[in-house]
């Protein structure tokens, strides 16, 4: 017996609002649900399958979608299986001459999750035998490969990816000759602007000086970030781990005995791994810096890296709009992370993260007082996040966070705090009525209550 079941497309109404929307629109809205994708280390096996989720939903929708190339030209891959193949086959088909994003990522073989090895090889090369044609259009790739060497690979016409900006790279457990005649073929396009240095990378072959966006994963020494510094005058973003182990590898880098000069550094993201980063400010002058995120595990004791932070800060004349500051170690020092935020130098600040032992003292340093000047007066967006779990005050947070909120007629020049996300363990528990209280429709406010194990 036929179906009765009606398809979508006749059981919506003609007049839904949905209908109304321009093509345009509707192709925008689309665009938006493909969300963040790449080095994705912790999900579990998936597909991202949105745009096909799309198509599926009724016949204008599946015409939509697939009248928009852009919505097809991200292809995900993560730990490839069979389904993988007609999966790019389609994304491939479908994004037409559109520039391809593409992330392959193999089994961890210490993961629970692992898939056998061979399997996954040899699905891996049936993806690149149809992958490679399309060389032309390889704009962003991501290769994180766990088994041996794919031979697709092996011989790459590499003088064809003449689109490719973004590389990461991970063929550590390949052959060593074979991996560095691939990383030479890649990290040495002249379109190469952006690359996400893996362990066991090969540096003699990276073409320093055209990069403009940096993410260093092994842990170096300070001398070898700021030699890399040196070598990239045009970086604009850079993320380090640093460290007082030896280099992962060889480093003919050499930097200037005097202050280093950047003028387009923008965005810095440093790991700090047992060691104290005020040698590497020092050296630094950076006028463009925007951005700064520090996340120091195992803190040193008694180092002077927020005040040659300041100094750095004075020095360059920038104006930071973001600052981060994350502390893994419970180093139990409230004034800490109060001395990296007094500064002058901060009061350009928009967004601030802090994930710390968070105190009461943190919290009224926070807090706008008629006895003091402003502290940090143009934050609009704060994010506290505790690592040890104190309970703090929580009718001290609520005066915090209305002494951000300026009355409706008011004439101040601070700015009003618009988004606040609390990761806090509370005197009141999980109630947070005295917070929920405090606050107006224009503050966004996203608390979440740590477990608290008091009777």
């Amino acid at each position: 017996m036929p179906s009765t079941a009606p398809d979508a497309e006749t059981t919506a109404p003609s007049n839904a609002p949905i209908k109304k929307l321009p093509v345009e629109l509707l192709g925008e809205i689309f665009m938006w649900t493909l969300g963040d994708w790449g080095m994705m280390t912790d999900e579990p096996p998936r597909l991202l399958l949105e745009p096909l989720t799309l198509s599926h939903v009724c016949v204008h929708w599946r015409s939509v979608a697939i009248s928009i190339p852009m919505l097809w030209a991200a292809i995900w891959i993560d730990r490839p299986r069979a389904a993988h193949i007609h999966m790019v086959e389609l994304w491939v088909e479908r994004s037409q001459s559109c520039l391809l994003s593409i992330h392959l990522r193999q089994t961890d073989p210490k993961s629970r999750l692992s898939f056998p090895a061979s399997i996954e090889h040899d699905l891996t090369d049936e993806i690149l035998t149809l992958l490679i044609p399309h060389l032309h259009r390889w704009h962003v790739v991501e290769f994180l490969f766990s088994a041996d060497a794919q031979r697709p690979l092996t011989s790459l016409p590499v003088d064809e990816a003449t689109a490719l900006e973004h590389v990461a790279l991970h063929v550590d457990s390949w052959d060593a000759a074979v991996a560095e005649s691939l990383q030479t073929a890649l990290y040495s396009r002249p379109s190469l602007r952006s690359l996400h240095l893996m362990p066991a990378s090969n540096l003699k072959c990276v073409q320093w000086k055209q990069l403009t966006h940096l993410v260093a994963v092994p842990e170096c020494t300070l001398d070898t970030c700021l030699g890399i510094l040196a070598s990239c005058p045009t970086l604009s973003s850079a993320t380090f781990t640093c460290s007082a182990q030896p280099d992962w590898a060889h480093t003919p880098f050499s930097y200037p005995d005097q202050y280093l000069t950047l003028p387009s550094l923008v965005d810095i993201s440093l790991k700090a791994s047992r060691i104290d980063l005020s040698p590497f400010f020092n050296r630094l002058t950076l006028p463009a810096l925007r951005s700064l995120a520090l996340d120091y595990c195992h803190v040193p004791r008694a180092t002077p890296d927020h005040q040659s932070l300041h100094n750095l800060l004075d020095r360059s004349g920038c104006a930071l709009e973001f600052f981060s500051l994350h502390e893994t170690a419970r180093i139990c020092d409230e004034n800490r992370p109060i001395a990296f935020l007094q500064t002058p130098h901060l009061s350009s600040l928009l967004v601030l993260e802090l994930r710390v032992d968070i105190t009461d003292k943190i919290i009224h340093f926070l807090t706008f007082g008629a006895e003091r000047a402003p502290t940090l007066p143009n934050l609009t967006d704060m994010s506290l996040t505790d690592n040890r779990g104190d309970h703090i005050s929580d009718v001290a947070l609520a005066q915090m966070i209305l002494s951000r909120l300026a009355p409706p007629d008011s004439s101040s020049s601070t700015a009003c705090l618009r988004f606040a996300e609390l990761h806090l363990r509370l005197q009141s528990h999980s109630n947070c009525a005295i917070l929920a209280d405090s606050c107006r429709d224009d503050l966004e406010l996203r608390f979440t209550p740590l477990n608290c194990f008091c009777k």
